[in-house]
């Protein structure tokens, strides 16, 4: 749950006193604070983060301001108003801009300014994509290939490579055939039962045998469930189909069909891309819909496959849920 937020009866609702915090951290930004002033102070003050610690760093202050939750959805009552936390991150972009700072809020440096990263899967071995630069000369040309596909200087998993005009090819084409047939986005995807967990099953048993003869304290059956119960939800799926669908739908009743790559449109919509070997791109949009399209797949002395267009997309009519 962000900082500021607890659940209720099944429900997201306010924590006061933490609201207040998230309030002031918003307008001491806007007022000249910077991230590490407001951190220490916070940090000095023994004030709780939002993992109990009372521990702040310019990180955890960025994660507050950068949270559009805070302005109110669906789900999370409205803290403070949007204009803002449109103020706030204003103020931020124009600094970093001003600074010339990587756009990454993060303390641990995980965010990356690629928007693809993070959202490549390997088709082969389930791993995420890395992107890289090939240089040949004058020129330079970025690839995304399996992190895997090279370990301990040996070839581990034999997964394709494509580069960004293939994925922002790909995202175009998927994401006009939305705007075209929007019913596409309606169709709820199978949603395989989730298999038990070595762990759950372990406590079951644990369970059932203290249910035996040679029975199990009171105390310790009542820890046992309690396991259960935290196994199971974390092995368990939130199914938030309907909600997503209304927020994919949103976002699209604000665009027209696209002819370039628009990197927030693609945030907004897109889950995954998973590359298959194949010669195909499998788009997992927000609410977990799939649909795919091929493209041109690399091979040795330059071979590709697909279906042969000059394109680095294949044909839109290959492409489907």
């Amino acid at each position: 749950m962000p900082f500021g937020y607890k659940i209720i009866d099944g429900a997201v609702a306010i924590e006061p006193e933490k609201a207040d915090l998230v309030r002031k951290i918003f307008n001491d930004f806007i007022s000249g604070s910077s991230l590490n002033q407001m951190a220490k102070a916070l940090t000095d003050m023994k004030v709780s983060n939002a993992n109990g610690k009372p521990s702040w760093n310019h990180g955890s202050i960025g994660k507050i301001l950068s949270n559009c939750k805070y302005t109110g959805n669906d789900f999370y009552p409205a803290i403070i108003p949007e204009e803002v936390f449109n103020t706030a991150n204003k103020i931020r972009e124009e600094k970093n801009a001003r600074l010339g700072r990587n756009v990454n809020y993060y303390a641990n440096g995980i965010a990356s300014t690629y928007p693809f990263s993070g959202r490549l899967i390997c088709g082969e071995c389930g791993s995420v994509f890395k992107r890289y630069t090939e240089h040949h000369d004058r020129n330079k040309k970025c690839n995304w290939k399996c992190k895997r596909y090279i370990v301990d200087n040996r070839v581990c998993c034999k997964s394709s490579v494509v580069d960004d005009k293939q994925l922002e090819a790909g995202f175009i084409q998927i994401i006009n055939r939305v705007m075209e047939i929007p019913e596409m986005i309606e169709k709820r995807p199978a949603v395989n039962a989730v298999a038990e967990s070595a762990e759950l099953r372990r406590i079951k048993f644990q369970i059932s045998s203290g249910l035996g003869q040679n029975g199990l304290k009171s105390s310790e059956m009542a820890q046992l469930l309690f396991k259960r119960a935290v196994e199971q939800y974390r092995v368990s799926h939130v199914d938030d189909f309907e909600y997503k669908t209304r927020r994919l739908k949103a976002v699209l009743e604000k665009y027209k069909p696209i002819k370039a790559f628009d990197e927030a449109l693609f945030k907004a919509t897109i889950k995954s891309i998973t590359v298959e070997i194949t010669g195909q791109l499998r788009f997992e949009l927000i609410n977990g819909v799939m649909m795919s399209t091929s493209y041109n797949l690399r091979g040795k002395g330059g071979k590709t496959h697909g279906d042969g267009t000059k394109n680095s997309i294949g044909n839109p009519c290959k492409s489907g849920l």
